[in-house]
């Protein structure tokens, strides 16, 4: 758990605010992450008139980072280097190696792996997929179009679709797990009917989404492909049978583009892809021009849609090295769960994305940060906060 003696009583003392914030209330974009933390850390306690918790010393600190970045604990040479370091600067420069090193590379495979897979099996391909992710730097915008994509993005490499082949039988799986694990939403109670405690989530939210998967199939060689037609159909709890737009979770549709084709042509295409899905030596299946998970993508990373792939893994970056999300539980984003610190997770997502949603540059300025290094230890006269 880290620093609860800020975030903790922040926590507790939270108004509720909208979970936006307008772009013009926000700090300038040119405003370095860290210091940005700590200002929008700094303004919230001086408004409850929160003392701020001592920093830790090098040692912890020494500890605490390369812990984060490395998945180690500092070597002895590492220790006495550090602590006979007489640069004022010498933090940052620490930081800075860890990034460039092969083990910030290999932890954050490691983090990313459990995130989206290891709960479910282990798989050599997806890890040296992730690896060469991370070792490239790629931008997580550009991860998950990987993995959402992994015919048309990376047609040769089995390890992206490792993801959407482990869930693709279950649809639901593949909907909850997507939403849940990229967006920070769940919308499982959304399948039966309306969610009860939360407005923004509709059933046509929950099968909206869904859609974008339904004609998603593996094949027998264990690639992914698209089927040229198949839509989603629910009953609502008025009993209404309903066919589900492509809908995302803002509420934006898509229209699929009308497509005339023959009655040779269908039977040519369902014949390939019924080859695909049961001979081992049989041609990669014909791609639809229309792919509701190429849209699902788009709309995904349109900076109108509120955010919602930037502000799920900023979320939980920072829930990994703070101990805890602006947003908790991590799945929870929603109008009746509003972040602790709205400003901050709004400025964070908004930088994010703007800045290529680059991974590297997000973890150094929240370890860089004066909030990261302070003691985590309660001293409070009155009972340690509870969650």
């Amino acid at each position: 758990m880290r620093d609860c003696g800020v975030l903790a009583a922040a926590l507790l003392v939270a108004s509720v605010i909208a979970d936006h914030v307008a772009a013009d209330e926000l700090l300038p974009a040119d405003v370095a992450i860290e210091n940005a933390i700590d200002q929008y850390r700094n303004d919230r306690l001086a408004a409850e008139a929160i003392a701020a918790p001592p920093s830790i010393n090098d040692d912890a600190w020494l500890r605490r980072v390369t812990l984060d970045l490395a998945g180690r604990v500092p070597t002895l040479a590492e220790l006495r280097d550090f602590r006979a370091s007489e640069d004022a600067d010498k933090r940052t420069a620490l930081v800075d190696r860890l990034i460039a090193s092969p083990d910030f590379a290999f932890h954050l495979r490691n983090e990313v792996d459990l995130l989206l897979l290891a709960r479910i099996r282990q798989d050599g391909e997806w890890r040296d997929y992730l690896l060469a992710a991370t070792q490239e730097n790629r931008s997580w915008d550009r991860v998950f179009r990987e993995v959402m994509l992994p015919e048309r993005e990376l047609p040769e490499d089995k390890g992206a679709g490792a993801f959407l082949r482990e869930r693709v039988k279950e649809i639901d799986d593949l909907t909850n797990d997507t939403a849940s694990l990229f967006f920070g939403v769940n919308i499982s109670c959304a399948k039966c009917h309306d969610h009860p405690l939360v407005a923004d989530w509709l059933q046509d939210h929950y099968f909206g989404l869904s859609s974008f998967f339904k004609r998603t199939y593996r094949t027998k060689q264990g690639m992914l492909a698209e089927r040229f037609d198949g839509e989603v159909k629910f009953t609502t709890v008025d009993g209404e049978e309903k066919a589900a737009a492509f809908m995302f979770l803002s509420g934006s549709t898509i229209d699929e583009p009308a497509r005339e084709v023959s009655e040779e042509e269908k039977k040519q295409i369902q014949e390939a892809i019924q080859k695909a899905e049961k001979e081992d030596e049989a041609d990669p299946p014909p791609l639809p021009e229309f792919s509701p998970r190429t849209e699902l993508v788009r709309m995904a990373t349109d900076e109108g849609e509120q955010g919602f792939l930037a502000r799920n893994m900023v979320n939980r970056v920072w829930a990994r090295l703070m101990g805890r999300g602006l947003v908790h539980p991590l799945d929870q984003m929603h109008s009746e769960n509003p972040a602790s610190h709205p400003e901050l997770l709004d400025w964070l997502a908004r930088d994010f994305a703007t800045h290529g949603y680059d991974l590297r540059r997000l973890t150094r300025g929240i370890v860089l940060s004066e909030t990261y290094a302070r003691d985590t230890r309660w001293t409070g006269e009155s009972e340690l906060p509870s969650y």
